[in-house]
């Protein structure tokens, strides 16, 4: 780009040196016409200051020619013989003054028409000086023009060089931002490397817990069989001693109030709500059982009216599915863990969103109130916990 802007500066100064030069040519060509016409103008002055002196001349003969025609007539014409030699001289001299003013007036007929074509020359050079004077000023307008042309460029050129300046400390920043975020990204990288290592080596300490209790089950339910095959050999008295072991723990447990008397598997819907959802991830109940909270694939919680099935709330906000609801012991506020690495907390009273709780770098997979509703604990696939 420099060398475009160096380039277009070098092409104005060319461009004015060239009219410069063009000009100079001009002015020369009519300083020479200046000079011829000086020239001109001295020989008109010469031939004007010939003309009158031939014509001074010519008046001087003309007046000794009238004296000696006058002398002649006094003579009497045809006197004796010295005024015959006389009068013969006085012809002769008066014939060649003839001739000298004949040749006088020819001399000035030349130096007229001379004259003339002098003058038509000088006409001639006046027009064209009057047009190279109209072109030298039209050029003086053009390099005007031009030296304008050339100013407004190169004002020009220090806005662009201005711009240009601002746009290369724009692209510095960007790339000393861009180098830190590289190295920012390999150290998350490296990060990540670790993290996969560690999770690697958890799922395989995992895998051999769980074959460890396998194994031990396994072994269990060898001791127990052997138990039962060894129960099976003994006296009939050592079973009805086991029998009414059996009946005594079965009633126990089947005793009211306890929890296995109490457990029943429902056998019949006693309603039901359509959430108009394609999955649902979780359910909450509220304390008193009048709202039920559903989330799940799609980015909205619902709530309903347990009692008649009606919808009450929408509530939007998450970016992604939602994977927890939870109501708070009060029934005044709902929580939701969301795929979008945030928990948000709705007012049930009004349904508008109240906080949104970010900080995960990963999905948050569960979140739960304190019992009084003070404080939210949220689990994520980042593998922290933070309240």
């Amino acid at each position: 780009m420099s060398q475009s802007r160096a380039g277009m500066a070098v092409g104005w100064e060319a461009r004015l040196l060239a009219q410069l030069e063009h000009r100079e040519m001009r002015v020369a060509t009519m300083s020479r016409v200046i000079q011829s016409y000086s020239r001109l103008a001295g020989k008109v002055g010469d031939f004007a200051s010939h003309s009158r002196e031939i014509e001074t001349r010519s008046r001087e003969m003309q007046g000794e020619h009238e004296r000696l025609v006058e002398n002649y007539e006094r003579s009497g014409g045809g006197g004796s013989g010295g005024g015959m030699r006389g009068n013969s001289l006085a012809q002769q001299r008066i014939a060649d003054l003839e001739r000298e003013v004949e040749s006088l007036k020819e001399e000035r007929t030349v130096l007229y028409r001379t004259q003339g074509t002098n003058a038509q020359r000088l006409l001639d050079l006046s027009d064209k000086m009057r047009e190279t004077d109209e072109r030298l000023r039209q050029q003086d307008l053009e390099i005007s023009d031009s030296h304008e042309a050339l100013r407004r460029a190169t004002s020009k050129m220090g806005d662009m060089q201005t711009a240009l300046k601002e746009k290369d400390g724009s692209i510095q920043i960007l790339q000393d931002e861009m180098s830190a975020l590289q190295l920012e990204i390999v150290h998350i990288e490296e990060r990540s490397r670790k993290l996969q290592a560690e999770n690697d080596d958890l799922v395989r300490r995992w895998l051999k817990k769980m074959n460890e209790e396998a194994e031990k089950v396994n072994e269990v339910t060898q001791e127990l069989e052997l138990i039962k095959r060894k129960s099976a050999a003994l006296s009939p008295r050592m079973g009805a001693a086991l029998y009414e072991d059996d009946q005594f723990f079965g009633a126990a447990l089947s005793a009211p109030g306890h929890f296995g008397g109490a457990s029943v598997a429902p056998r019949t819907a006693v309603g039901k709500i359509d959430a108009r959802m394609e999955e649902l991830h979780s359910i909450a109940l509220s304390g008193n059982g009048a709202l039920l909270a559903v989330g799940g694939q799609s980015n909205t919680v619902k709530v309903f009216d347990a009692e008649t099935g009606d919808s009450i709330y929408s509530l939007a906000g998450c970016l992604k599915g939602i994977n927890h609801v939870e109501i708070s012991s009060d029934g005044s506020m709902l929580l939701a863990a969301s795929s979008d690495h945030t928990a948000r907390i709705w007012k049930l009273d009004t349904g508008r969103q109240w906080k949104s709780l970010t900080g995960h770098i990963g999905s948050v997979v569960t979140a739960k109130f304190n019992r009084d509703g003070s404080r939210v604990f949220t689990y994520s696939q980042d593998r922290t916990i933070k309240v």
